[in-house]
Order: structure tokens, then C-alpha cells, then sequence
């Protein structure tokens, strides 16, 4: 079996480097700026990760360097590791929710599939007519279904509007 393939790092935003700066805190256990690595796997499980131990032990390697503690990891080894763990992109948590709104899994969200995504995230149940004409304006090809594309869209247009309110 191969290496275990670690995604590109990014820049993290000040919320996110709180929030892992946080979890680091929890493992800090004597505020000495050391986390044991031992305690990785439920660090990254904290910020929504889940991998095999031989997953956290490549991931561990490529965060402490050649050179790095082999038991401890120090908050700026902890950031980069995060900056290349913690959710890569919306688009992957999109990914996510597209397959559990495509309920017959066949790649595209249908009527019946959008009213009940639509009936879920809304305050009020919408009627047919007011979940066809929501169903339209997401299908941008007009081809009555929502494919992946046109769900990333929708999702990335919500979370647009929901900034500027």
C-alpha cells in the first residue's frame, strides 16, 4: 500500500485558527505548548476528521517535519497540520450533502427529492408550486433535475445571501 496522500494546505481564516487553537488547548494538558501526539487522532476527530491510525501516522510525519518531537506536537506544527486537515472546502461538505439529499442515488435531485430538502431547511412547508419555482431557478439547464453542479451553486448562492442579510 502507498502513502497515504495529504491535501493541500490553505490558508486558515482567524475563526478557524481559533477553533484549532482551541482544540489544542484541550490536549495542552500542562499549558506548556505541547500536545501529545498520541492524542491526533481525536484532535483531528474534533475538527470533523475521521482517519485510520496509519492515516494519522502519515499525517503526523508530514506535520513535525524530518527533524520534528516524534511525541509531541507544538501549536505551530498543530496549525500547519490543520491548515491542511480541517475541511478543505465547502466543497467537500456539498459533496456530502448532495449524496444524502439524492435519496435514490442517481446523481441528480429530482422534484420529490428537493421538495423534501426544501420542506427541512425551510420554517413553513412550501407548497409544490413555490418548491417547482425554487426547483427551476437552481435548474440552470432546465433539464428538471439538480445535478452537482447546479447543487454547488444553489448552496454557494445561499451561503452568499445569508452573508449580505
Amino acid at each position: 500500500m502507498g502513502d497515504v496522500a495529504a491535501p493541500k494546505a490553505r490558508a486558515l481564516g482567524p475563526e478557524e485558527k481559533d477553533e484549532c487553537m482551541k482544540i489544542f488547548d484541550i490536549f495542552d494538558r500542562n499549558a506548556e505548548n505541547i500536545a501529545p501526539v498520541s492524542d491526533t487522532m481525536d484532535m483531528l476527530t474534533k475538527l470533523g476528521q475521521t482517519y485510520t491510525k496509519r492515516e494519522t501516522e502519515a499525517i503526523m510525519k508530514e506535520a513535525r517535519g524530518p527533524k520534528g518531537d516524534k511525541k509531541n506536537l507544538g501549536p505551530e506544527e498543530w496549525l500547519t497540520l490543520c491548515s491542511k486537515w480541517v475541511r478543505q472546502d465547502d466543497e467537500e461538505e456539498i459533496l456530502r450533502a448532495f449524496k444524502v439529499f439524492d435519496a435514490n442515488g442517481d446523481g441528480v435531485i429530482d422534484f420529490d427529492e428537493f421538495k423534501f430538502i426544501m420542506q427541512k431547511v425551510g420554517e413553513e412547508p412550501l407548497t409544490d408550486a413555490e418548491v417547482e419555482e425554487a426547483m427551476k431557478e437552481a435548474d440552470e439547464d432546465g433539464n428538471g433535475v439538480i445535478d452537482i453542479p447546479e447543487f454547488m451553486d444553489l448552496i454557494r448562492k445561499s451561503k452568499n445571501a445569508l452573508k449580505e442579510i
